[in-house]
């Protein structure tokens, strides 16, 4: 039986433009499957890099408060170290470049100007005014609002049937120029002048040389420069958005452990010149005392200046706690104690009638009173905070 036309099938030639359009069909579909799967790829290494490799350097805490909770913390300490957490976060502030972002919790307070709360003050336009500038110590890194040594100072003053009213501008990290700013940037904007500016320094302006090899710098000194040098790089069209990745960050940190990657400046190449950066500290700190001395003659106050302890300085009887508190700083920066002893040497024969080295304050107590370096708990604290309320009330010997 004959084929009729539609039992017959009709083949069409394999033209060139349908090969062109089938082999880039082929094209399509595998490279949308290879975008996808480097999509899902990139998107996996940086939820790694975020969660395993970069939750470190958002850590708040340091190492010696992580042994000492470890070791015996309470409950109510656990509870300060985690409202210390979420309260360490900071904001720009004009001219004294970062102040701490306002927290309200159980243990730790900071209005919307960056300032701690203070305990056992009554602040008016009539009541005794002292302002406090200084560094993590006085703002009372670990120690609850009332266990800070502005509030047992305070409540010396309570306790001694006088009203007083405490401002702690002390701020983490600040050097004491970045104080003297901060006091003249108060002084042109505050109602009520203060009677009393007491400054309480030592570790941060040492620390800051240390970190940067100058002196008279902030702390970090070196990173907020480089972000401003690149900053303009930054504006421009192109890839540096790249450097803000999870995954940039993390192969950048493989790659410092490689023998042949050079360190980031995080700490002095060897052979730091102690003695002529620590003469230039010192140096640094009588020329910001002689400005305060002018604005305290302008304003009409008492400027007192004070060196706090340190565990790298002094003769206290060390805890075995303190000891591997020292330990763990040296091995994170070495030769820091002898940074903080050439500084603090120069310090202790300091002759001036308005200062005060308390570095060897603590040399009598056995107890542990550090949490750090330099910081105190409230038990230490109140001891340094009795004897600054007996130099404003000039109950304390010149030295």
């Amino acid at each position: 039986m004959p084929l009729t036309e539609s039992d017959r099938k009709v083949e069409t030639p394999d033209t060139p433009a349908m090969r062109y359009t089938a082999l880039l069909k082929y094209f399509a579909v595998r490279l949308c499957v290879a975008v996808t799967l480097g999509v899902v790829l990139l998107g996996a290494v940086e939820f790694y890099s975020y969660r395993r490799h970069l939750h470190a350097d958002r850590d708040e805490l340091e190492p010696a408060v992580k042994l000492d909770l470890a070791q015996n913390a309470s409950a109510a300490e656990r509870e300060y170290w985690k409202e210390f957490e979420q309260a360490n976060k900071v904001a720009y502030h004009q001219y004294v470049l970062w102040r701490r972002a306002p927290y309200r919790g159980e243990t730790i307070s900071i209005d919307g100007d960056g300032v701690r709360q203070t305990l056992h003050t009554q602040c008016d336009d009539k009541t005794f005014t002292i302002w406090m500038y200084g560094d993590s110590v006085m703002w009372g890194a670990g120690a609850p609002d009332g266990g800070t040594i502005p509030s047992f100072v305070a409540r010396d003053y309570e306790k001694d049937g006088r009203p007083v009213c405490i401002v702690n501008y002390a701020e983490k990290g600040w050097s004491n120029t970045q104080e003297t700013i901060g006091l003249i940037e108060q002084l042109k904007h505050a109602t009520r002048k203060p009677d009393i500016v007491l400054f309480y320094d030592g570790g941060t302006d040492a620390f800051a040389a240390y970190q940067s090899g100058s002196a008279d710098v902030h702390s970090n000194y070196n990173s907020f420069k480089n972000f401003l040098d690149n900053w303009g790089a930054s504006q421009k069209a192109g890839f540096s958005y790249f450097h803000q990745t999870n995954t940039y960050r993390f192969l950048e940190k493989i790659g410092v452990r490689l023998p042949f990657h050079s360190k980031p400046d995080q700490a002095p190449t060897a052979g730091l010149d102690t003695e002529t950066l620590s003469a230039a500290v010192v140096e640094n700190y009588v020329q910001n005392m002689d400005i305060v001395d002018a604005l305290a003659k302008q304003y009409g106050f008492r400027a007192i200046f004070a060196w706090y302890p340190n565990l790298a300085v002094g003769h206290k009887e060390l805890t075995p706690y303190e000891r591997q508190v020292l330990r763990m700083q040296y091995q994170q920066f070495p030769d820091l104690g002898l940074m903080y002893q050439a500084v603090y040497k120069r310090g202790l024969v300091l002759k001036r009638p308005d200062f005060y080295y308390l570095g060897d304050l603590l040399d009598g107590q056995k107890d542990s009173l550090y949490v750090g370096i330099s910081h105190l708990k409230p038990a230490g604290n109140e001891i340094v905070a009795d004897r600054l309320f007996d130099i404003m009330e000039h109950k304390a010997p010149d030295r």
